[in-house]
């Protein structure tokens, strides 16, 4: 897994698997899933991390997705 903080957009970006992304879902609002061929979970991105803070329960995204 790699967590990277992008300062320019404002958004957190966890990978779980280096796989080929086929399709991405906002699952929330400014929380983005990508998912591979096999519909599994490859990244989480979450967008406005400091101008529009949340409460993120990723667990409960992983589970929903």
């Amino acid at each position: 897994m790699k967590i990277s903080y992008d300062n320019e957009t404002d958004s957190i970006y966890v990978k779980f698997s280096t796989d080929t992304i086929i399709e991405s879902e906002e699952v929330n609002k400014d929380v983005i899933v990508d998912y591979n061929d096999k519909d599994e979970i490859v990244s989480v991105e979450v967008l406005n991390v400091k101008t529009n803070p949340h409460e993120i329960d990723i667990p409960t995204i992983l589970k929903s997705a």
